[in-house]
């Protein structure tokens, strides 16, 4: 997401993977035995299977991302949510190539200082749409009355949604053997970057990361999650952040089902001096119908 000011860039570069990366993670629905981790394997350990999506598949997802720092002795907030219901239509072996998408919400609060409180309501909420993958990669939408999309609308689709119609990265951090219960994984920066949806390109530096397989079931692995990176704002200000939290992920296709990350910011100069501190929190479900 473009933005001028240095609270929406600091959400664009720090964000993890909500309602974005969450709508990309849809995979078939409930399955025989074929397609789900045993039980035996859930008992002291799991393996992760990958699975592409396929139509028919629905699913409600939710996101909330909470972001309060202060900055220059100025007090900034900012709120985003977004609900959503999804409905696969076609796919291929890698990535989703058709789909309905029902906007539910997708709201943003500001704040700055002692003013008041900004409320933005997307032009997308309350609507739903058809959006189609083009074998040229380019994105196509219809309306619920089946009307071709303004260039404005489908501009604000791709913003919001693109990411489900791309091949699936975000779980490059799972290894294809089977994982322990009470393992710890230390996945390659590049792996957690795809986690976060960032790309490697730099500007944004994984400090440490950790992921321990708490428990595990056949439907449901859940991860302890420590995760600390630093990302340039631009040439005089960097922000790190220190998140803690955890990560539910469905063996049988990999796909995450929620995810739930706070921890505090803190902004430097290039001397590596505090210019401002804050904290960050942010909330996803992914329900599979």
């Amino acid at each position: 997401m473009k933005r001028a000011t240095l609270i929406a860039v600091m959400l664009c570069l720090c964000v993890l993977p909500g309602c974005k990366k969450i709508l990309q993670n849809l995979a078939e629905a409930e399955g025989g035995a074929a397609t789900t981790a045993t039980a035996e394997a859930a008992a002291t350990q799991l393996t992760f299977l990958r699975r592409p999506p396929k139509p028919g598949v629905n699913v409600n997802v939710t996101s909330k991302t909470n972001l309060k720092f202060t900055f220059e002795g100025k007090v900034f907030r900012d709120v985003n949510e977004d609900s959503a219901a999804v409905s696969v239509q076609a796919s291929d072996e890698f990535r989703i190539t058709k789909a309905a998408i029902d906007i539910k919400q997708l709201v943003t609060l500001k704040q700055e200082g002692s003013g008041d409180e900004k409320k933005s309501v997307s032009p997308l909420q309350g609507s739903r749409f058809v959006v189609t993958r083009g074998d040229d990669t380019t994105l196509s939408a219809l309306d619920s009355g089946g009307k071709k999309v303004s260039a404005a609308q489908l501009s604000l689709l791709k913003e919001h949604y693109g990411t489900i119609f791309e091949a699936d990265k975000t779980h490059e951090f799972l290894p294809t053997r089977p994982v322990k219960i009470g393992e710890k994984l230390i996945p390659s920066s590049d792996a957690v970057l795809k986690l976060l949806g960032q790309k490697d390109d730099g500007s944004t530096v994984i400090d440490g990361v950790e992921f321990i397989l708490q428990s595990g079931t056949a439907e449901k692995a859940v991860f302890a999650v420590t995760l600390t990176f630093t990302t340039k704002i631009d040439a005089r200000i960097r922000l790190r952040a220190k998140l803690a939290g955890t990560l539910d992920v469905r063996p049988k296709d990999s796909e995450i089902s929620a995810i739930t990350l706070k921890g505090p910011l803190t902004l430097l100069d290039p001397g590596g001096n505090d210019k401002g501190t804050g904290d960050f929190t942010i909330e996803s479900t992914a329900t599979f119908l």
